[in-house]
């Protein structure tokens, strides 16, 4: 179909390039705008550390009240940073679900091994589980709170 307007004419074409147009930079200055609150990874990460630290706590500390404790921490700590980001961490992509994945398996290995030297009797060796629970957490959560701010700027 040949359009015989001239090209400067204000019509619906050139309408609908201003609105695409317009769109992509609020695209665009939203990713900007979508920075993850500093203490969002750290916390998770020390969250993850307290858990595989446990093997080491005296038996007498309810163990229980700690992993239900950590559990309502870490929602409250999603649920800030959607307040603060207004985007939601429940849309996970398979990347974002992969990590996530990835995230729970590490932290279990280190708490099984945190486990395993507690046992042992190696409880100042559980700083070592710990440190690498912490940073392990920490990239992670990183990496998709990233993935998802990514995921903002692209959306088609």
């Amino acid at each position: 179909m040949e359009n015989n307007l001239p090209a400067e004419h204000p019509g619906p074409r050139n309408d609908a390039a201003l609105l695409l147009g317009s769109l992509n930079a609020d695209r665009a200055d939203l990713a900007k705008r979508l920075r993850e609150p500093k203490w969002f990874a750290p916390g998770l990460g020390a969250i993850a550390a307290i858990f595989i630290s446990s093997p080491a706590w005296a038996e007498s500390f309810n163990r229980g009240f700690v992993l239900t404790s950590l559990v309502t921490l870490s929602i409250f700590i999603v649920l800030g940073y959607q307040r603060v980001t207004g985007v939601k961490l429940l849309g996970f992509r398979f990347r974002e679900g992969a990590l996530f994945a990835v995230a729970i398996v590490a932290t279990l290995f280190l708490y099984s091994v945190s486990l395993g030297l507690a046992a042992s009797g190696f409880r100042w060796w559980i700083m070592a589980p710990v440190i690498v629970g912490f940073l392990a957490a920490t990239s992670l959560a990183r990496l998709v709170a990233s993935s998802m701010r990514g995921r903002v700027s692209h959306v088609a």
